[in-house]
């Protein structure tokens, strides 16, 4: 048992969902595409009327086939996107490898303290209550409960700190300076609806000790040990 590991992430039927939906789709799509375009131009108003009507035009055997083939192409790109954009966990006695966006992290069993779900992401907090890691998780709950559970990892039920989150607002008195700042920069991008830079930010701010829910269009935050 001690060389063994567990694999958390996409199921078998999962990955199989994914790999055949978009492309069947993408195909089909790519197939009757000349006469969804033709379906579009009876309704009252089209936008890009012109390039529909062209593409209506084009109601021939070879464009269907062609369309088909880009469309399937398309979904296989779409499929290799969503596996690459998923969390992979491998898990062992001594430690854990995350892989995501082909970037692999390896956290040590010793350096963790408690590992939970919030919402859908993982969160693995290390012995300082600091937050090591969070990611979306496609596996059920119960699944990585096991998982973790069978390698004697410190699964949590919930946040055990979840009483010590406070709302935060712009020049928080509680917050240095520094923090503040990047809080404030983190605020914008959530307004905005720049996911990928509010994940970075998030990411720089756990460097600094500084642990972030998202509720309600609200950041709540916390200070690991020691953090003043």
């Amino acid at each position: 048992m001690k060389d063994k590991e567990i694999v958390l992430g996409l199921s078998r039927f999962e990955k199989k969902l994914y790999f055949w939906v978009p492309m069947v789709l993408g195909g089909m799509l790519g197939w009757f595409i000349p006469v969804i375009s033709d379906l579009l131009l009876k309704l009252p108003v089209v936008p890009w009327g012109g390039i529909i009507e062209f593409i209506a035009s084009l109601n021939s055997l070879w464009f269907s086939i062609v369309a088909s083939i880009i469309g399937i192409i398309v979904g296989i790109i779409w499929t290799l996107i969503i596996y690459n954009e998923s969390l992979e966990i491998k898990i062992n006695f001594e430690n854990l490898q995350l892989k995501i966006d082909d970037k692999i992290d390896t956290i040590d069993k010793k350096d963790i303290s408690a590992i939970y779900i919030d919402y859908n992401q993982l969160v693995i907090l290390g012995e300082s209550s600091n937050q090591l890691y969070r990611e979306v998780l496609d596996a059920k709950k119960e699944t990585a409960q096991e998982a973790f559970n069978l390698f004697q990892y410190p699964w949590c039920e919930k946040d055990p700190y979840e009483g010590q989150y406070q709302r935060w607002v712009l020049g928080h008195p509680d917050f240095p300076e520094k923090i503040n700042a990047l809080l404030y920069a983190r605020e914008i991008t959530l307004r905005e609806g720049k996911k990928k830079e509010a994940k970075y930010l998030q990411m720089d701010l756990a460097k600094l000790g500084v642990v972030i829910k998202d509720e309600n269009n609200a950041q709540y935050v916390r200070l690991a040990k020691g953090i003043n």
